[in-house]
């Protein structure tokens, strides 16, 4: 009984932290814009004019997304073209050293989700 209880606690914690941090899926567009806007902001230094922008771009990434899954779509290359459109509109909003900045923050994401499917 008293090991029941125990794993019960550990599933109750692991629930409420996921929950707290956003619940990943179940996040909001802007939930998750705001999330990869406050990375992106800190991994490449951005000031404030920029972080809206970045905002910006991640929201309509974020409702592009969602109403392609909620379509029931999962088609990877739509997902590749969604990241390469926000890339592009990226670009001219960050400085020379940002950009080549966020690419490799873009290659450590990649390498992650490949380390993952393994």
């Amino acid at each position: 009984m008293k090991k029941l209880l125990a794993f019960a606690a550990v599933l109750l914690l692991a629930a409420t932290t996921t929950f707290a941090q956003g619940g990943g899926m179940n996040a909001t567009p802007e939930e998750r814009a705001q999330r990869q806007t406050e990375r992106i902001i800190e991994r490449l230094k951005l000031d404030k004019a920029q972080g809206e922008k970045v905002y910006a771009l991640s929201l309509d990434r974020a409702k592009e997304m969602q109403a392609l899954l909620a379509s029931g779509e999962r088609d990877r290359t739509k997902m590749q073209e969604m990241q390469a459109k926000f890339d592009e509109k990226l670009k001219p909003i960050l400085t020379a050293d940002q950009w080549t900045e966020y690419e490799k923050y873009r290659q450590e994401q990649q390498d992650r989700m490949r380390n993952r499917q393994r």
